[in-house]
């Protein structure tokens, strides 16, 4: 294949990729361009109708956390009625490195995704149609400019960008926001021909990655009703995830990654004393959050669709929010010398609320230290934004969310 057309494609490919690679990534566009019949429940990426109407009247009736999540999302730089778009670049092309170094449209991309979502979740709560024409202007922006991806943090980024994009173009494709159905049309063309070829292999990676991948699959395979890319998400999900959260079940190793084999980071104690403890625990918190909030924002989607990912991984995942908000709430120097030699870095971000509303709220299941960690911080948070992925999760789940 010629660079123009891998370039018109949007395909970036390592430099240690073979001819094999490159022919799955080929085959990947022609197989997911033959759309399966609508069989979706929308909006049904990440949120639902019925928790967008319930979302809608906790706001009319000021009723909290909902409301005072709310409050602080209208005063959000990423909610600002006069946003202005960051990306992206002229070129079209995305330059993100390792840790984004270089930065060439990578936080602008975040920025945008996360303004997108955020505006379009305002426009249908309040129902000003200047955040739904700012939310349709970012997708148009970049449906229109993105011509591809470049560097080793490439499908990671392309996987944070429609992690969003597709929760954001499914509120405005169902709730009247004017959208123009030939520019529905041209941002998920984007989506196939510059995005998908990057997260459609998976990731051998950390398990953040994968997981990453594997939650903006199941927006775009909804968001255009593809059910063969959505059976092909739903698989990797059931792969990855006990590839990632440890559970005593699994004997006296993690079992074993479906595509690599990455680090456990000096974790050598597996048993019921560190159930939930994560791939990326003994890294840090933080890429561990992102783990945690692709694999419960992924669930959800699948719940609304009518899957039980949630269910199939019960244990695990509400040990996992357990075990970490455990930790965040008691300090560092808490930590015993049998989870990650006894020193951790903290800082799991806004998440944890998505999946307490399913596994508390929804399945009953009794969760402690996640409902502590949930209402002494994260409701507390004046901006409860990581522009990758996490953005306002009580306002979307809190108080029983149905």
């Amino acid at each position: 294949m010629n660079s123009n057309l891998s370039m018109e494609l949007g395909i970036y490919y390592y430099s240690a990729e073979s001819f094999k690679r490159m022919m799955l990534l080929l085959f990947t566009l022609l197989f997911c361009f033959s759309y399966s019949a609508p069989t979706f429940k929308h909006p049904g990426v990440l949120v639902s109708k019925t928790q967008l109407d319930f979302i809608k009247s906790q706001v009319g009736s000021k009723s909290g956390p909902i409301y005072e999540a709310y409050q602080k999302a209208i005063v959000d730089k990423y909610s600002s009625k006069t946003y202005k778009i960051q990306g992206p670049p002229a070129d079209g092309i995305i330059d993100c490195g390792s840790y984004s170094n270089p930065d060439i449209g990578c936080s602008a991309a975040d920025s945008d995704s996360a303004a997108a979502y955020l505006q379009a979740l305002l426009w249908y709560i309040t129902g000003d149609k200047t955040y739904a024409n700012n939310s349709i202007n970012i997708l148009n922006n970049y449906g229109r400019k993105l011509k591809g991806f470049t560097n080793s943090n490439t499908p990671l980024q392309a996987g944070w960008n429609c992690q969003k994009w597709p929760a954001a173009a499914e509120i405005l494709k169902s709730s009247n926001s004017g959208w123009a159905a030939e520019d529905i049309t041209i941002f998920t063309e984007m989506m196939y021909k510059v995005v998908l070829p990057h997260i459609y292999p998976g990731s051998g990676s950390n398990g953040n990655w994968e997981i990453t991948m594997i939650d903006a699959m199941f927006g775009i395979a909804v968001f255009s009703d593809n059910s063969s890319l959505y059976d092909h998400a739903s698989q990797f999900w059931k792969q990855r995830i006990p590839a990632y959260f440890y559970y005593h079940t699994d004997g006296d190793k993690p079992v074993k990654a479906p595509r690599g084999n990455p680090s456990w980071y000096n974790q050598d104690v597996y048993n019921s004393t560190v159930d939930g403890v994560c791939q990326e625990t003994c890294r840090d918190f933080g890429h561990t959050a992102y783990g945690i909030a692709g694999a419960t924002h992924a669930a959800e989607t699948a719940w609304i669709q009518g899957d039980n990912l949630y269910q199939s991984e019960m244990a695990r995942l509400g040990a996992t929010l357990e075990f970490h908000a455990k930790y965040e709430l008691a300090g560092s120097t808490s930590v015993p010398n049998y989870v990650c030699h006894g020193k951790v870095q903290l800082g799991a971000g806004p998440t944890f609320v998505v999946g307490y509303d399913q596994l508390h709220n929804r399945l009953g299941m009794n969760l402690p230290n996640t409902e502590k960690w949930i209402t002494t911080h994260i409701d507390k948070l004046a901006d409860a934004v990581d522009s990758h992925m996490m953005v306002y999760e009580t306002m979307t789940h809190g108080l029983n969310a149905p």
